[in-house]
């Protein structure tokens, strides 16, 4: 996971780790992901925009935190 904002460090690091040979370097970046592979050296990194800087970005409310624990029984009818 990476900060919102910090794509294009992660994609510089991944370029410079195979520098000398960035020409077998293939990087698709989309809205929240980015994916980098070295196909001469089979590298590949993958990385998610954390959710919290999504919602950040998105100017979303964040998500409500559950106060029940797991394998406590649901109340309900």
């Amino acid at each position: 996971m990476i900060e919102e904002g910090a794509q294009e460090a992660a994609i510089g690091a991944f370029l410079l780790a195979h520098q000398g040979h960035t020409q077998d370097v293939e990087v698709q970046r989309g809205a929240w992901t980015i994916y980098c592979l070295c196909k001469r050296c089979d590298d590949v990194h993958t990385y998610e925009v954390d959710n919290e800087a999504r919602e950040r970005a998105l100017g979303l409310p964040p998500w409500p935190k559950l106060k029940k624990k797991m394998g406590e029984p649901r109340a309900g009818p």
